[in-house]
């Protein structure tokens, strides 16, 4: 079956959703197409592709740009890769791109599917409001013509239908991780050289991801464990604002950040190497990280906020705290310096992962889904 999956933005180097579902779904024995656009999100301006060497399994085909505007590029030439697919899977409902691959689906009576991680309006006020009006218009239109619509947590399942008064079956698909990648491995001392207790956090450094909150936890976690240490690894804008916090709370021998790019494959000894995973996001549309940690035997820390909810069991894989909670979020991070406790829930993060998470029982969800409409 010829599967082609649609995203404005690929780069192979991040390997990210639409990477993990080409894969598990050419494992499958399918003939799978990205088709993308030669433009780059944000995140991937940040990185470079340079470390890339491996062959892929799936095809791509990136199409030529005309004009990027707010982050969702006018590209052309689409019609050609969609006519000779079997079904198309387009991820979100607003990128242009995924408008134009459904017009070119619906006049060669392919059927689409229709996927979400949104859980939140973005929070540039030019950028909200051009997007509640597409949600209005364009975007409305493509979410009741679709075959069908499924949701990456059930965050996005509840935004869909609070937000975008979405009234129809949304069907929650997650996002999956590759169990034979991440997996717990020996660990060294490469990337994480200091501290006996080490907190790990990555992401871009954006207020967003509610990293003061966790430079304040580890305020507090420091006088409880004096031989605690954060690393925060990413770039971004809020990288000053955030070294400067370290330095006002006196914690530049507690806190480093870790800001060279690490490609994929290198990133389970990364996770290795922590004690603990943390992310305290104020939003989030998923929080693939944490799958990645978990999947790598560490027991996480995160916040009741997009698809953590559905991925980290209170007390079983970790703990969940209410975003901008330093305090809270401090007691989680030093309740798990128990070693015992440690490793009991790290390893009940790696089975829910194998359990529940695993990319070809994820490709499966989708195949199900895509035999029915057929």
């Amino acid at each position: 079956m010829n599967i082609g999956i649609v995203v404005p933005y690929f780069t192979p180097f991040v390997r990210g959703n639409e990477y993990g579902l080409a894969q598990s779904l050419s494992d499958s024995g399918h003939n799978i197409t990205i088709i993308a656009t030669t433009a780059r999100a944000p995140r991937e301006k940040m990185l470079t592709d340079a470390a890339w060497t491996a062959k892929l399994d799936f095809n791509i085909e990136y199409l030529p740009v005309l004009i990027d505007i707010g982050d969702n590029p006018i590209s052309f030439g689409i019609e050609k890769h969609v006519r000779g697919q079997d079904v198309i899977l387009l991820q979100e409902d607003y990128p242009l791109v995924c408008h134009s691959a459904y017009n070119a689906a619906r006049k060669y009576g392919i059927p689409a599917i229709l996927s979400s991680e949104r859980t939140y309006y973005p929070e540039n006020t030019i950028k909200r409001y051009a997007l509640k009006v597409l949600d209005t218009t364009t975007n409305k239109k493509l979410r009741d013509s679709v075959d069908v619509i499924t949701a990456h947590c059930t965050a996005a399942k509840e935004f869909m239908m609070r937000e975008l008064a979405v009234n129809r079956k949304i069907s929650v698909i997650h996002v999956g991780v590759d169990i034979e990648l991440f997996k717990p491995v020996s660990s060294g001392e490469k990337y994480l050289i200091k501290g006996e207790y080490r907190i790990l956090t990555t992401a871009r450094l954006h207020k967003y991801k509610g990293l003061t909150y966790l430079i304040e936890a580890m305020k507090i976690i420091k006088e409880e464990i004096p031989q605690a240490h954060l690393y925060i690894l990413g770039k971004g804008h809020e990288e000053l604002t955030l070294r400067d916090l370290v330095k006002k709370l006196k914690l530049g021998n507690a806190v480093t950040f870790l800001t060279t790019s690490i490609p994929n494959h290198e990133m389970p000894s990364l996770y290795a190497e922590c004690d603990v995973y943390a992310q305290p996001s104020l939003i989030e549309p998923y929080g693939i990280a944490v799958l990645e940690a978990m999947a790598c035997g560490k027991p996480v820390v995160g916040t009741k906020v997009g698809g953590m909810r559905d991925t980290i069991s209170e007390g079983e894989t970790g703990f969940l705290v209410d975003p901008r909670d330093p305090q809270t979020l401090a007691k989680r991070i030093i309740k798990l310096s128990d070693q015992k406790l440690c490793k009991e829930i790290g390893m009940n993060a790696r089975k829910k992962v194998l359990e529940k998470f695993d990319w070809r029982f994820i490709a499966s969800k989708y195949l199900e889904i895509i035999d029915a409409i057929r």
